[in-house]
């Protein structure tokens, strides 16, 4: 074996600098907050945040969401990740029962649409995403012109719609 030499590196030492013995104040720092500017979204007809809601809850579930611009039909389309199938899908906030206008729902219907219902007692929000065929069938027809689902009365039924499971289940297709 033939024997080499490494060369070992000179290390120069770092030129000295010199510190003044008075150093600078800290700069003060304002006494009022600073306001921040909100985020233009005159477009999004989601003054609510249902919108949003509901698309982040379908974004965690793998499917892409589209908010509307248009106050009128649908508050979001769901598509799948290739963009070759979507569904269209109507948010409604609710109290005591599933409400929703007719005109809504049976447009929604004859899209193979689904409805999304948000209920929020005070202490927690609970969310069902229904077909909307299903939720034609089993609805009653109220006296304003629109649909009422009685939770007490299909309670059975809508547990298997309710938070993420009824998300899986309703855009089954597009999770495929």
């Amino acid at each position: 074996m033939t024997k080499t030499k490494t060369k070992s590196k000179i290390v120069k030492p770092a030129p000295e600098v010199e510190l003044d013995d008075e150093f600078l104040p800290p700069a003060a720092l304002p006494l009022e907050p600073v306001p921040v500017r909100r985020v233009d979204t005159s477009m999004v007809l989601d003054m609510e945040g249902f919108g949003g809601e509901v698309a982040s809850a379908l974004i965690v579930n793998g499917i892409l969401a589209y908010l509307s611009v248009q106050n009128k039909g649908v508050n979001l389309v769901a598509v799948n990740r290739l963009h070759t199938a979507f569904i269209p899908v109507r948010i409604a906030a609710c109290t005591t029962s599933l409400d929703m206008k007719q005109e809504d729902v049976k447009h929604l219907a004859a899209a193979n649409g689904v409805t999304v219902f948000l209920l929020d007692d005070g202490e927690e929000r609970v969310s069902w995403y229904i077909p909307a065929t299903e939720y034609l069938e089993r609805a009653k027809v109220r006296g304003e012109g629109g649909f009422r689902l009685d939770l007490d009365e299909h309670a059975e039924w809508l547990d298997k719609y309710e938070g993420h499971p009824g998300i899986r289940l309703t855009f089954a297709r597009l999770r495929a």
